[in-house]
């Protein structure tokens, strides 16, 4: 069997209906792109429903993998893309549709071979929704900070969004892929393109490439909506304590952040102190990653987030 150009790894726990739902799009969009061999693989992480007879039944060209327990979003894409030769793959959630012509456009990028990954401009299921697309980041104050670009600035973006980039197979592995230090959710892809532009590849941002992401209704629930702020800020410090390796950058952190929990303190705010503790627990972790980058990076901060924010005021 000929090797694919280009796998599509999907990730699915209890998500039959989600399936159902996107898989249509996403082999139209497979269809379009005469040029290229595409495999589509779901990787199940032990669902509990029947989303394997479903593919099996109703998608039969989709390639089945199913992990051998439980290991989360992070380690369920790593587990994927390492079960398949492609230069090319796509980590992609199970809530995602596609244009047509989507993957067309993000693979024409990998003819320049300095590139890492691309991604597109991403709506609600309503399709007229924007949500997200060309992100820049800076570092002010000891945090770190994200916004977003203008929908159809092509710029250097600071990283791929999560739902459905494309990558070079060969480079994800040699990063590791997706760090389970992030478990069970965000971050992980701010962190694989971040170090990533610090090795000098290219992670590019593709506005004619147009995907849907379906908000799940569950997130919406004040005590998931919670949980999410903490993890997200505890990643937040986990980024930063990895990869912010500038010494003027650190001494900020240093400096600031003792200062914000004593403003949040007295202001009775606990959800950064919460986050704070929860990422002291993964701090080992952090800083062995950390020293492993300092050897491992070509570029510093400085010079990655003046790239990134060339025509921003958020210039590092």
């Amino acid at each position: 069997m000929k090797t694919p150009d280009i796998t599509l790894v999907i990730t699915n726990w209890n998500g039959k209906e989600l399936l159902r739902e996107c898989l249509p799009s996403v082999l139209k969009a497979v269809a379009f792109d005469s040029k290229r061999h595409y495999e589509i693989m779901v990787v199940d992480d032990c669902s509990s429903d029947d989303s394997l007879d479903i593919l099996e039944k109703e998608f039969p060209t989709v390639r089945r993998v199913k992990t051998p327990v439980n290991l989360g979003f992070q380690k369920a894409n790593n587990y994927g893309i390492e079960q398949t030769q492609s230069r090319l793959v796509m980590p992609m959630n199970n809530d995602i549709k596609l244009d047509e012509d989507a993957l067309f456009y993000l693979a024409e990028h990998f003819e320049r071979d300095d590139i890492f990954s691309v991604s597109g401009k991403f709506f609600g299921f309503d399709g007229k929704t924007f949500l997200y697309g060309n992100r820049g980041g800076y570092f002010k104050s000891g945090h770190f900070f994200l916004y977003e670009k203008s929908p159809d600035d092509d710029s250097q973006t600071l990283f791929a969004c999560g739902g459905a980039f494309m990558v070079d197979r060969k480079r994800y592995l040699e990063l590791g892929g997706f760090d389970n230090l992030y478990h069970p959710l965000y971050y992980e892809e701010i962190d694989l393109s971040y170090r990533a532009l610090k090795r000098g590849w290219e992670v590019r941002y593709e506005p004619k490439s147009i995907a849907y992401h379906k908000v799940q209704s569950t997130i919406t629930k004040q005590n998931k909506r919670r949980q999410i702020e903490l993890i997200s800020a505890r990643n937040n410090y986990l980024f930063v304590w990895k990869n912010i390796l500038d010494t003027s950058l650190t001494l900020q952190f240093i400096f600031f952040i003792p200062l914000f929990l004593l403003r949040d303190l007295l202001k009775l705010k606990s959800r950064f102190w919460i986050a704070f503790f929860m990422a002291l627990k993964r701090m080992p972790a952090a800083l062995k990653s950390r020293r492993q980058e300092k050897v491992d990076s070509l570029f510093s901060d400085h010079e990655i987030l003046s790239k990134i924010n060339i025509n921003s005021k958020h210039r590092a």
